[in-house]
């Protein structure tokens, strides 16, 4: 298969890995300015004896999800499942603290 037969074929797939890897890194981006904003606002909140387990049950579900999506496409790796379940766990420790701080539980 020649140049012109690969450069063919790349087009026709319409795959642009530039546009990927540059959606990719955004969202790296996104990512590391959200939890900055979230341990801002924990700080804040700590300073002022307020709760934060509502913003913590917030990025706890985050990395929960992103851990499983991780286990399940790369089943060699267990720290992703290790990560997603303790992760699971902290988010219903938080709704729980957030549901007595109403007094609903």
């Amino acid at each position: 298969m020649n140049n012109k037969d690969i450069l063919k074929r790349a087009r026709q797939e319409k795959i642009d890995e530039r546009e990927a890897h540059i959606r990719i890194k955004a969202f790296h981006i996104g990512w590391l300015s959200v939890s900055a904003v979230i341990l801002f606002l924990t700080i804040f909140r700590s300073i002022y004896s307020e709760s934060s387990s509502d913003i913590l049950m917030i990025l706890m579900t985050q990395i929960a999800a992103v851990s499983f999506y991780q286990y399940f496409n790369m089943r060699d790796k267990k720290i992703y499942l290790v990560a997603g379940i303790i992760s699971t766990i902290a988010v219903f420790l938080s709704l729980a603290a957030l549901l007595s701080q109403y007094g609903v539980y």
